[in-house]
């Protein structure tokens, strides 16, 4: 009985330590450490898997992930095409995603850039609510204000906003930062750690996003490797 006692014993820790493995973060489960979009969205980022961070400037919790998440991108430059998004869920939100979209259209938006808007709307609390307040606040980083006010006024910048809406739809965005790897995994770090009942710092949060991210990456690369030893055979 002794044996038979510790036998089950040891089978349910060895199980224990399995499901351990098997739910970790560099094996990241469907609806556990990830979610699948309903519908696929295609990309045009050849070989390599397109990464979209759907985000705000007046989200701390985007700025707190903000210069992590720029260290993984850089990191994993190799292998991804990495693109922001900026979202507007009210109209309050539009002049920060003009602000972004604009900057972005001067090409002047450098992630040093982009993290100091972060830093002034989150730490220094400058307000950065009206249209003067942002052409102030870019003139001071160095931008051209005539430049700057005719393209956020323009109606290419307009566009894009209303772009950055259509996917807000399109992706299912409900909250921010949300991460979307190959046009169908979402995660991000309330996913993680909600899925798997982690109390996390936000900072531990963060890693265990990344290890997921890197994992996701990896199966969209084998599931591109394998659709496209399917279309040379078809052929």
């Amino acid at each position: 009985m002794i044996r038979l006692f510790y036998r089950l014993i040891a089978a349910v820790l060895v199980g224990m330590m399995a499901t351990a493995a098997f739910a970790s973060p560099a094996n990241p489960q469907k609806n556990v450490d990830y979610q699948v979009l309903k519908v696929p969205q295609p990309t045009n980022t050849g070989n390599k898997i397109e990464v979209i961070e759907f985000f705000g400037y007046f989200c701390p919790h985007c700025y707190a992930f903000d210069t992590t998440l720029t260290n993984w991108a850089r990191k994993q430059k190799k292998n991804i095409v990495f693109k922001r998004v900026a979202v507007k869920f009210s109209e309050s939100m539009e002049p920060h995603q003009r602000m972004f979209y604009t900057l972005s259209a001067m090409d002047e938006l450098t992630n040093e850039l982009h993290h100091k808007i972060f830093e002034a709307v989150q730490v220094q609390r400058v307000n950065l609510r009206t249209d003067e307040q942002i052409f102030d606040f870019v003139e001071k980083h160095g931008i051209d204000r005539k430049k700057f006010a005719e393209m956020y006024k323009s109606f290419y910048v307009k566009m894009l906003g209303n772009k950055a809406v259509e996917m807000q739809s399109t992706y299912e965005i409900e909250g921010v930062p949300m991460i979307i790897i190959d046009g169908k995994y979402l995660t991000s770090p309330a996913i993680v750690s909600s899925g798997n009942q982690m109390d996390l710092t936000e900072q531990e949060m963060h890693v265990q996003t990344l290890k997921v991210m890197d994992a996701l990456v990896a199966k969209a690369q084998k599931e591109k490797a394998v659709s496209r030893k399917g279309s040379k055979k078809a052929k």
